[in-house]
């Protein structure tokens, strides 16, 4: 998996209480999400971060997402 900290825009959905990630625009590419695989937190100092391991079209992607900055991040890519 190639580790990465790359800008992205990412369309979500918020439902009962959850950020929910469906589409992310990367290197001029609309990505739709097939599943979220996993959704975990981390913290760096006073930032809550979140981390959500996603799949699309047989490749994965790792995205976070930065509570205070409201900020997204391809944290890493394992594309086929």
């Amino acid at each position: 998996m190639l580790e990465l900290s790359d800008p992205i825009n990412v369309w979500v959905f918020f439902e009962k209480g959850q950020v929910r990630p469906y589409i992310f625009f990367w290197n001029k590419r609309r990505i739709a999400i097939d599943k979220i695989n996993l959704i975990h937190q981390s913290r760096e100092g006073n930032k809550e971060l979140y981390h959500f391991s996603v799949s699309s079209g047989g490749n994965f992607y790792r995205l976070g997402f930065d509570g205070t900055t409201l900020k997204w991040v391809l944290e890493a890519v394992d594309e086929s």
